[in-house]
């Protein structure tokens, strides 16, 4: 005898509800979609919800399929976006560095120029004559070698000397500008010390010619800082003028 088992009438009930279940799913998928890329404009709006749920399941895929392509929109746009911000910060970068090299070259042109006071280590060369056996050209030899080693900024007796600087000779006196100075002569270099120094002591050179003068002493003394004052009359140019473009 094969037995058999009569349909019940609980089938029905158990297919709706999964259809039921299946369609709730997808309201829940496509309000929480939608609480991520518009929850300003939609977080608290009851209605909202209320018109979701009575969607069909077709509709509701046409949402979720418009939203899908709406945050494909949104990714591509924030992707251009950042792309457009590292492009931003990259020139602001460059220019940044173009201003501070641009700034470095000028303060180093105004302290080649004597324009600003400038303070360092460097070399203090202080000559003493008492016998007034120096003379301009010599000093002249003892500045040039200083600035050949390496000098960035130069003072004689609290004077800057600069790139147009001139020294002379009046009443048995060296010239500094026109200004008369009085032994004994200190002279200031900023650079480094050691080099400086060593340019003095090549031989031949200035510091020799000093050594063999009548009555003439020099010491040198390296110092971590010194102060090299600003030009009293900072070059003018009456004649040329800097080129356009």
């Amino acid at each position: 005898m094969t037995l058999t088992t009569a349909p019940t009438t609980d089938d029905a009930p158990s297919r709706a509800w999964a259809g039921r279940l299946s369609s709730l799913v997808l309201v829940i998928g496509v309000t929480a979609l939608v609480g991520f890329f518009a929850v300003g404009q939609i977080r608290g709006s009851e209605a909202f919800k209320q018109r979701l749920q009575s969607e069909n399941e077709g509709d509701l895929t046409r949402i979720l399929a418009g939203l899908t392509t709406e945050a494909d929109a949104l990714r591509d746009e924030i992707s251009t976006l950042k792309l457009q911000l590292l492009q931003l910060q990259s020139s602001q970068a460059a220019d940044s560095a173009s201003a501070a090299t641009t700034d470095a070259q000028l303060r180093s042109l105004r302290v080649l120029a004597g324009t600003v006071a400038v303070n360092g280590p460097g070399l203090t060369v202080k000559i003493d004559d008492p016998e007034a056996s120096l003379f301009y050209d010599t000093m002249i030899d003892v500045v040039a070698e200083l600035r050949d080693a390496g000098a960035e900024a130069l003072a004689l007796n609290g004077r800057r000397i600069g790139a147009g600087s001139a020294f002379g000779e009046r009443d048995d006196k060296i010239t500094l500008d026109g200004i008369s100075l009085d032994a004994p002569y200190t002279v200031v270099a900023i650079g480094p010390a050691a080099t400086l120094e060593g340019g003095l002591k090549i031989p031949g050179g200035a510091l020799d010619v000093l050594s063999s003068l009548r009555g003439v002493a020099v010491d040198l003394q390296r110092v971590a800082k010194l102060e090299v004052p600003a030009l009293t009359n900072p070059p003018r140019f009456r004649v040329g003028k800097e080129e356009d473009g």
